[in-house]
């Protein structure tokens, strides 16, 4: 886990930190009367400044027992304290869908799903460059840029995936246009805005249309250049915003609308710029903000348009001395009952912006502070549901069903990633672990240092199909940069075993998989070490290994739990066998400040980013064949009941700390075989 600290204070990128300060957990209240109608309740998604991992969820309460309103900030943090780096970098979009809640964060590469209720979480779903989120008959449709966050004039398509939203299973994708942002379902048909925002200057300029019952793209309607905004009205047609090339082409609102035959096309334009909108009745309330680069003129709109009559309607939106108070308009949310509506101030981008209350006249009712960037918000009704059970599996879970054994090393996100509490034994630190990553639930354990450790098992045993990938395991490393051999990988290694004396249990002879370190000349690998970790509460836990060698995993400044795992003290040490791989970490700078950690070819957990152009990267993928006996020697198995997997490095990375294998779940590659 270390290595991702000093990659992301390297650079701008597009994964997770752990050193920034995240405000925690505030609750205001507010001096002011309740206008909610049939409103509950309001959360508002805070962008993060891109690469600051600031992403923040705040909920406005409406329906207090005090009968007051309060305005809590960061209440994801407080509702899931177990998960290590919050929701990480740039949020999207935010939606409520039934009973739960989806937040998209665009650079961390997936969508959260929580319970609308309580805000906490249920699950992830891994999604590369993800945009936005719609949703239809009980799937969840959501788009993807695809490719990394780059300018580039070869940028790939983006595509929509579907996902159960139940299973929280991606189940179908579609390739659309360039950099696809909102999207809105009519009938049987998804209409996708495609920006084309990578290839500047040359954008998109289309709407797709995709068949939901096919899942594929009919057809395109050319609209005006780098689409964003898509939303429906309750006459059947569609509103789209279009920012222009930020020069010479202004910023415009279009609307499509049937053709005698049925086919949405172009109905005409207005000259109005977008960047936020929302439609109650006939009416779209919006805000914009129009940059233009050639001038370095910034015009920021707001006002209303009559979607029926296809025309802008001559209102300021709000009082226009509380507008000079007012600077960044980003965001824009209507109460459907009372029409009081609340807008959102992003300020200066880097710092906490403002949420504002209008009555339904533009009057200015109050205002308090929220996240960096607050960007969009979703309404919770009175009485919202408590959040259901996932169905029962049907047919084989190529998932985890249960982890067995769990015994990390010492190491800064111990105790916190499953969190620990007083009174946890090890059998409840088992099953925290399986909650968070059986059936794909989304959730994260840490290994630790050196030798930590957890095995699991599927519900059935995992066929070796020869020639085939049979297992894939997920971990959180990234490359530094595109097909980059470097970043932040640290790699575990995967240990197999059968269930030969059949009591259910994974104490039978163990067999590792042979990566390629084996074979590559990445330097000496240790197919014989031991290290004992001796507890020392509160400081710096030293450790000796079978090479005479002395040390300490060390303390930082940004993590002040205890770093041994404090349901296994009792022994006060620690020790583990197996085979330590070279190490991998560069200090790229001479000075500490900036590391980079090699991965390996294949073979390892935690060693190379889970997807490639969403798909299953082959680096996380692993083959029963590769098994090898405590003299390497080659196995030959048909199967196998238990998986096991352990940090494999002993290396500290300056002011970041140990290296640690993650894991974030695991699959069965062929579970119907």
């Amino acid at each position: 886990m270390a290595s991702i600290l000093a990659f992301s204070l390297a650079i701008v990128c597009t994964s997770c930190r752990d050193d920034e300060f995240v405000v925690p957990m505030q609750d205001t209240v507010i001096p002011s009367d309740m206008t909610s109608g049939g409103i509950g309740g309001m959360y508002v998604i805070n962008e993060g400044n891109m690469g600051s991992n600031k992403c923040t969820i705040d909920y406005l309460d409406l329906s207090a027992a005090d009968g007051k309103i309060h305005y809590q900030r960061n209440i994801f943090a407080a509702r899931n304290p177990s998960t290590v780096k919050e929701l990480g970098d740039v949020g999207n979009d935010i939606q409520l869908y039934g009973s739960r809640l989806w937040m998209v964060v665009n650079c961390s590469n997936k969508v959260e799903v929580c319970t609308a209720d309580s805000c906490r979480r249920i699950g992830q779903v891994n999604i590369p460059n993800c945009r936005f989120v719609t949703f239809h008959d009980g799937y969840a449709y959501v788009s993807s840029y695809v490719g990394p966050v780059r300018i580039s004039g070869d940028a790939q398509l983006g595509r929509v995936y579907k996902v159960d939203t139940l299973t929280l299973q991606k189940t179908d994708s579609v390739v659309v246009g360039y950099q696809p942002e909102e999207m809105a379902v009519l009938g049987n048909r998804l209409y996708v805005a495609n920006s084309g925002g990578y290839r500047v200057p040359n954008y998109d300029n289309t709407v797709s249309v995709v068949n939901l019952a096919t899942m594929t793209e009919e057809r395109k309607i050319q609209v005006a250049p780098n689409l964003h905004r898509l939303r429906a009205d309750r006459y059947g047609q569609l509103w789209v915003s279009s920012r222009g090339d930020y020069r010479d082409t202004p910023a415009t609102l279009s609307w499509l609308t049937p053709s005698p035959d049925g086919e949405m096309q172009v109905g005409g334009t207005l000259d109005i710029a977008v960047s936020e909108m929302d439609i109650v009745g006939d009416t779209l309330y919006y805000i914009g903000v129009d940059h233009n680069e050639k001038t370095q003129q910034q015009t920021i709109s707001k006002g209303l348009v009559n979607v029926r009559a296809h025309e802008a309607m001559p209102t300021t939106l709000f009082d226009a001395q509380e507008a000079k108070n007012i600077t960044m308009p980003y965001g824009i949310k209507v109460n459907p009952y009372t029409r009081d509506f609340y807008l959102m101030d992003a300020k200066n981008y880097v710092s906490s912006g403002e949420l504002l209350h209008f009555d339904a006249s533009g009057k200015f009712l109050w205002r308090v502070t929220t996240g960096d960037i607050p960007s969009c918000a979703a309404f919770v009704s009175h009485g919202a549901a408590i959040d259901e059970p996932l169905p029962p599996a049907t047919g084989i879970n190529p998932y985890i069903l249960a982890v067995d054994e769990y015994v990390p090393a010492p190491g800064q996100f111990v105790n916190v990633m499953p969190l620990y509490s007083p009174g946890d034994t090890q059998q409840t630190m088992v099953q925290k672990c399986t909650e968070a990553l059986a059936n794909d639930n989304g959730g994260m354990v840490t290994l630790g240092a050196y030798g930590g450790y957890i095995t699991f098992h599927f519900s059935h045993p995992v066929k070796n199909v020869p020639g085939e990938y049979d297992i894939y395991i997920k971990g959180n490393a990234f490359a530094a940069t595109p097909n980059a051999s470097d970043g932040s990988s640290e790699p575990g290694i995967v240990m197999v075993s059968q269930d030969t004396n059949g009591n259910g249990l994974p104490d039978d002879e163990w067999y590792e998989l042979s990566g390629s370190a084996d074979i590559d000349s990445v330097g000496k690998v240790d197919y014989g070490y031991t290290i004992t970790y001796s507890y020392s509460p509160m400081a710096d836990t030293p450790w000796h290994d079978s090479d005479g060698t002395h040390g300490s995993i060390r303390r930082n400044g940004y993590h002040q739990q205890e770093y041994y795992p404090l349901w296994l003290t009792d022994n006060a040490s620690l020790t583990f066998h197996g085979t330590r791989l070279p190490s991998n970490a560069h200090d790229i700078n001479g000075d500490g400040s900036y590391w980079l950690l090699d991965a390996l070819r294949y073979g390892y957990v935690d060693n190379a980013p889970n997807l490639i152009d969403g798909k299953l990267n082959p680096a996380c993928c692993f083959n029963i064949d590769w098994a090898v006996d405590a003299k390497r020697q080659p196995v030959s198995l048909t199967h196998i009941d238990f998986v096991r997997v352990y940090s494999a490095l002993n290396q500290q990375c300056g002011w970041i700390g140990e290296t640690s294998t993650e894991i974030s779940g695991a699959q069965d590659l062929h579970p119907e075989e």
